[in-house]
């Protein structure tokens, strides 16, 4: 039996329009999203504390492998990972970086909706003082000492510990910043004192301010010697020693502290000394002695006078006088001749010949000078 052509057709075509119906709606079906629940994320940070020197940790990511997430900071002392995005489970690292206030603090990370926490010590703060000593001058004056600070939020104080120092600016402060003092004149001997800057103790040396007077400041002594005191006045506490540039000048009780006083001898001039000047000094101070010359040269001779055959002969005489006494021998005639030293100083001895009488000439004499004296020399005719 055979069917109408058109109606056939017409049936062909309502077929094929309801399965292309019903394979559309199937395929529609497969490419649903995953549903929020399905993509809860959960997170996890080892530590979650950290000292002040920072450190690193680790985020464990935990969520389905299709959903994607992001991790984000605001805190600048927090750095994520070069890898921040991801999808499904993931191990995501960071750092914490040094803190360097004296002041805890707290960041997050967020990831998905999730905030995690994160803490941090707070550190100590260092100071440093620069230079840790100083020196100032006895006549005092101003002086400055520099705190570094390793964060601005550091405080620190200074006082003095001694009273001839005083602060006059930086008494507290935060951070770094500098701190002036003034020492006062010093009038006595060396002296340390200490700055408390920033919690550490800084020595401040003086040297001595000791000033000294003598009284008298010299004295004039006879050829005989003579003994004398010098009084010192000074600060209590300096010290003082009282020294000779001259070894006839002898001193006692050299040495003293505050004002007192030193011994003084000087020595008999001797014999033919000019006048002298010898000085003590002190300190920076000088006494000066000023000594009358010795008594004047005296030459004695152990002979004067000496006769002589007309051939001649040689002799000889000493002479006797003081140490510091020169003297020459000087013949008055030129047959009277000096073998022996003719200059000296101090005792010593004079030789001399006496040179043969000319026959025909007369009885001769002559003499020979040392110093003030003579020795007379009286020879025969041939």
């Amino acid at each position: 039996m055979f069917l109408d052509m058109p109606r056939f057709t017409l049936m062909l075509s309502l077929l094929m329009t309801a399965a292309w119906a019903g394979g559309c709606s199937s395929s529609s079906q497969a490419v649903t999203a995953p549903s929020p629940t399905k993509c809860s994320v959960t997170v996890a940070a080892t530590p979650t504390s950290f000292q002040a020197g920072g450190g690193s940790g680790t985020l464990s990511i935990t969520t389905s492998r299709d959903c994607e997430w992001s991790a984000t900071t605001n805190i600048p002392w927090i750095q994520l990972g070069d890898a921040n995005t991801g999808q499904g489970g993931a191990t995501l690292s960071f750092t914490v970086a040094r803190n360097a206030d004296p002041a805890a603090r707290k960041g997050s990370i967020t990831i998905a909706s999730q905030q995690i926490e994160l803490s941090q010590d707070a550190a100590q703060c260092v100071l440093t003082v620069t230079p840790p000593a100083g020196v100032i001058g006895a006549v005092g004056g101003p002086g400055t000492h520099t705190v570094t600070a390793s964060s601005p939020q550091c405080s620190w104080t200074a006082r003095s510990e001694a009273n001839w120092m005083s602060i006059l600016d930086g008494a507290q402060g935060t951070g770094n910043g500098q701190v002036r003092y003034q020492a006062q004149r010093n009038s006595g001997p060396a002296r340390n004192g200490t700055l408390t800057i920033a919690g550490q103790a800084i020595v401040i040396t003086q040297p001595s301010g000791c000033a000294y007077t003598l009284q008298p400041g010299s004295a004039e002594i006879g050829e005989n010697g003579e003994a004398g005191r010098v009084t010192v006045t000074t600060s209590p506490g300096c010290m003082w020693t009282a020294a000779s540039s001259a070894p006839w000048i002898a001193i006692t009780e050299p040495n003293g502290s505050g004002n007192g006083a030193f011994a003084f001898s000087v020595a008999a001039n001797a014999i033919g000394v000019p006048a002298r000047t010898g000085t003590v000094t002190l300190a920076d101070q000088t006494f000066r002695i000023n000594q009358a010359a010795g008594p004047p040269c005296v030459y004695m001779l152990s002979g004067t006078i000496q006769l002589f055959p007309a051939v001649g002969a040689p002799w000889g005489f000493s002479v006797a006088t003081g140490a510091a006494c020169t003297w020459t021998a000087s013949p008055s005639a030129p047959w009277i001749t000096i073998t022996g030293p003719a200059t000296g100083s101090g005792n010593g001895n004079v030789a001399f010949s006496v040179g043969p009488n000319p026959p025909g000439n007369p009885g001769r004499a002559g003499t020979i000078t040392v110093g003030s004296s003579s020795f007379t020399v009286i020879q025969n005719p041939m």
